[in-house]
């Protein structure tokens, strides 16, 4: 089996913000986001960092 196909089943907080906007909002911002519930399906914490699956997205309502 190829490892090439594998997507990981979550990436870093960080990781994700650059996928996702030009212009990287800032660490303080991002988990402001977490704790508010605007990054759906809600980022988990494992150990000391934030995961979040690839397929998340923001909302801002």
């Amino acid at each position: 089996m190829s490892q090439q196909n594998i997507k990981p089943r979550y990436i870093t907080l960080a990781e994700w913000a650059a996928e996702q906007f030009s212009k990287v909002p800032h660490t303080n911002t991002l988990l402001k986001w977490v704790h508010e519930g605007r990054i759906q399906p809600q980022p988990q914490k494992i150990g000391r960092c934030w995961r979040v699956r690839p397929n998340a997205e923001y909302r801002a309502d």
